[in-house]
């Protein structure tokens, strides 16, 4: 990987071969639901695909493939769509510029259907909504109950009734009839998954970090569904592993990264602009961790026992659910295990919740970590590279 010093494109671990394939699977996850011939699913971010798998259907990670940009700031999608159908100008970028994209297909869309979980953000909530109605597909939304540590039994008792539900109804109208097997077996097959995520986190905590920011985050971003092709991501996501941990045993750091860097961990929704990734590199610092999938591979699914109700618990307990303060607790022994020397937090204008949410995060991990924090904002009319000199400047702070 060179050096830019305008970042005007993405630039990637071409040394790190085996990433080059999922790169690709990335920029044919359009044209893949295109011939699946199968129902396609767009779902939230952080919903379980293994639920759409086991329905016969295929995921699709909407925010991620129709809101990331990919190459350069003149990739940057129109949001006159989205704001022509109702979303406001100030919403989620991330929102804006997905939702102008499938609107602006047409008919030419696969989607078959709109799944997404209420009560979490009431944006992506809107966004959804407003896609169905334009589009006139259905649109299903599973609850699930805001963490409070003492009525877990009440709450997971609650979100088994909220799949049993899903299964029936959307397994109807799909002609698809629900199979414990067939949720297990997809259970199985995330959790393959999920322990390489793991096992390529876990890499980051070695002096020389063997991945750079850029394809950790791509890396960690297949939770969301995949990139539809499960088997084939295992196949690659193993390679990548095996190359990464070649570079451990020879003490080698990706190419990009300087010697003794600032070890940075990303808490938050990413700027869809991937070239801040590689601001992180130029400035010094080197990415050991993120946040923004992770509760989608935080620990395995239990294959065992009562399954809707492992599940159920499962679901529960992923960060995201939690109020603030929960939430950067149970994040806490995650962002330890990775050895950093400051936390970057993310903010998206638009979100629900910034300014509260942004100052319990701040104060949790610096009285807990007793590290530096910073945090950013980015929104839809912000090049990624304005970000540069505070993330510099922040980076020097901490050497």
């Amino acid at each position: 990987m060179t050096k830019s010093a305008q970042l005007t494109e993405v630039l990637l671990d071409r040394r790190l071969a085996s990433f080059n394939r999922l790169w690709q699977m990335f920029m044919e996850s359009e044209s893949r639901i295109q011939r699946s011939g199968g129902k396609v699913v767009a779902k939230w971010r952080l919903f379980p695909p293994e639920i759409i798998y086991a329905l016969g259907a295929t995921p699709y990670d909407l925010l991620l493939h129709e809101g990331m940009t990919k190459t350069t700031t003149k990739d940057a999608r129109t949001t006159a769509y989205a704001i022509e159908a109702g979303l406001s100008a100030d919403s989620c970028i991330w929102n804006l510029t997905a939702t102008s994209n499938t609107l602006s297909k047409g008919n030419l869309t696969p989607l078959n259907m709109f799944v997404a979980t209420a009560g979490q953000c009431d944006i992506s909530s809107k966004t959804w909504q407003l896609m169905s109605r334009d589009m006139h597909k259905p649109i299903y939304s599973m609850e699930i109950p805001i963490y409070d540590a003492a009525s877990e039994k009440r709450a997971t008792s609650f979100i088994k009734e909220e799949l049993t539900s899903l299964f029936e109804r959307v397994g109807r109208r799909f002609g698809h009839k629900y199979s414990e097997r067939n949720l297990r077996e997809e259970i199985k097959r995330g959790n393959e998954i999920r322990k390489l995520l793991l096992d390529l986190t876990g890499s980051l905590t070695h002096d020389h970090v063997p991945m750079t920011g850029l394809e950790y985050f791509l890396t960690h971003a297949t939770a969301g569904d995949y990139l539809q092709e499960p088997e084939a991501l295992t196949a690659i996501l193993t390679e990548i592993r095996n190359e990464v941990m070649k570079r451990t045993e020879q003490s080698k750091a990706a190419p990009g990264i300087t010697n003794d860097p600032t070890r940075l961990y990303y808490v938050g929704m990413a700027p869809q602009d991937l070239r801040f990734w590689n601001i992180i590199e130029d400035s010094g610092g080197a990415i050991v961790g993120c946040d923004t999938y992770l509760p989608l591979f935080h620990s395995p699914i239990p294959e065992n026992g009562s399954l809707l109700k492992e599940f159920a618990g499962w679901i529960w307990k992923m960060p995201h659910h939690m109020p603030s303060l929960d939430r950067a607790k149970s994040l806490i022994p995650y962002i330890k295990q990775q050895k950093p020397d400051a936390v970057i937090i993310g903010n998206v204008i638009g979100c629900r919740n910034l300014s509260s949410s942004d100052r319990i995060l701040k104060e949790t991990f610096r009285e807990e970590l007793g590290i530096p924090v910073t945090s950013i904002e980015f929104g839809s009319s912000e090049d990624v590279t304005l970000l540069e000199p505070h993330i510099k400047a922040f980076i020097e702070m901490c050497k």
